[in-house]
């Protein structure tokens, strides 16, 4: 395993540890019901940063596994 795929990994570990506290972060910080917008643009941000870097490198194993054929 590259080092970069391992530090991709510890990524996904680290928000994997915190995402059930941030859960229940913007739960308890309910404004009138409605959810803090900013923690969720915040949450937001954060996975849809991991889901792109996830699928970037999904893209260049698939690329390199398509070179080499």
């Amino acid at each position: 395993m590259l080092g970069r795929d391992r530090e991709l990994l510890i990524r996904v570990a680290r928000v994997n540890r915190v995402l059930g506290a941030a859960t229940v972060e913007l739960l308890d910080n309910r404004r009138g019901g409605e959810l803090p917008a900013e923690g969720l643009r915040s949450m937001g941000g954060h996975l849809a940063e991991l889901g792109r870097a996830l699928v970037e490198r999904a893209d260049e194993i698939d690329g390199r596994a398509t070179r080499a054929e």
